[in-house]
């Protein structure tokens, strides 16, 4: 085959993918996105979900990961709902249902102000923060601003609660096909060749012995390509480089919180290894850190929800928190 016919054809499939249509929303995801609304944050939606619960914990913001979606705690709902009178869980930006702009120079301090701007228009002055991966780095970002400013900060926050985060870039492990995105035109290209059995398979690998059902994995493949998502992620993924040059900041706000803090750990998790629980241990001593059974991965919300929902209903209401939603 001589050069023009196979550029001709790289060309062709390259294309295909190009214009190949998202996945249809199932029913269950289409379920979850009526659940929501949005606000306008520089002028780009976010979506949320505001649910009314009826515990006594007041009100708990749910942080999802990368590179999924709120949709992420829809195993834990009910239990947070039975903990808490308020359950707000929120898209950021580049993910799920929100706004996912390309070219665009996506930050954890932004994600972090997008939070702070919607508790204030929900007239939330006081919660707890539950977080997993990507939403930790947010929720540590939005605890060293609370740590800076405590009585004066228009969040109080209360407690946090992180699920298997990469906290410490020495520590954490990124997929190959993370560090593939990574890589300047390549990943750029990568995302557009992207396709559900690649997902499929790269994905199940962070997951313990109870991994997504089909069904499941195809509503996380069409949360993330929703709007074109995918194409967004190698921008998304500065979060990795984020991380690095503010070590001292977030690792710091964890070593200084002035609120309780618990760290639920599945050990079945390649992007942070079993080694990450006695690191914890040595940075945050005055900190818990529950590890959960050695079958269960990085998604414990997921894998483990009624295990993570008593050990967190434990955490909070250790903390003598109990408070009226505001």
């Amino acid at each position: 085959m001589t050069p023009f016919y196979v550029i001709a054809f790289l060309a062709l499939v390259l294309s295909f993918f190009i214009y190949y249509p998202s996945p249809d929303l199932s029913e269950r995801l289409l379920s979850w996105k009526r659940k929501g609304q949005t606000i306008r944050y520089n002028q780009m939606d976010v979506f949320f979900i505001d649910e009314p619960g009826t515990g006594s914990y007041g009100t708990v913001f749910c942080l999802h990961g990368f590179p999924t979606s709120s949709h992420d705690w829809i195993k834990v709902l009910d239990g947070l709902k039975e903990q808490f009178s308020r359950v707000v869980l929120l898209d950021f930006l580049g993910h799920g249902f929100s706004e996912k702009p390309t070219p665009y120079v996506y930050s954890i301090f932004e994600q972090a102000t997008i939070v702070e701007v919607l508790a204030k228009k929900l007239g939330v002055s006081r919660a707890h923060l539950l977080s997993h991966d990507y939403g930790d780095t947010v929720a540590l970002e939005l605890l060293a601003r609370y740590n800076k400013k405590r009585r004066n900060s228009e969040l109080q926050l209360q407690t946090l609660c992180l699920l298997n985060g990469g906290l410490f870039p020495g520590k954490y492990h990124p997929r190959r096909i993370q560090k593939l995105l990574l890589i300047p035109v390549i990943g750029s290209i990568a995302t557009r060749l992207t396709f559900f059995q690649l997902f499929k398979f790269s994905f199940a690998e962070i997951f313990g012995d109870n991994k997504p059902s089909h069904e499941e994995m195809q509503d996380f493949y069409a949360a993330v390509t929703y709007k074109s998502g995918h194409i967004a992620m190698p921008e998304i993924l500065h979060y990795i480089q984020e991380r690095a040059e503010n070590e001292n900041r977030w690792v710091g706000a964890l070593k200084e919180s002035a609120i309780p803090v618990l760290m639920i750990y599945g050990p079945a998790d390649p992007v942070n290894p079993p080694p990450f629980q006695d690191y914890f241990r040595r940075i945050a001593p005055r900190h818990g850190i529950v590890v959960l059974e050695d079958r269960v991965g990085h998604y414990p919300q997921w894998e483990a929800p009624n295990t993570l929902t008593k050990h967190y209903n434990q955490f909070v209401s250790k903390q003598n928190t109990v408070t009226p939603d505001v």
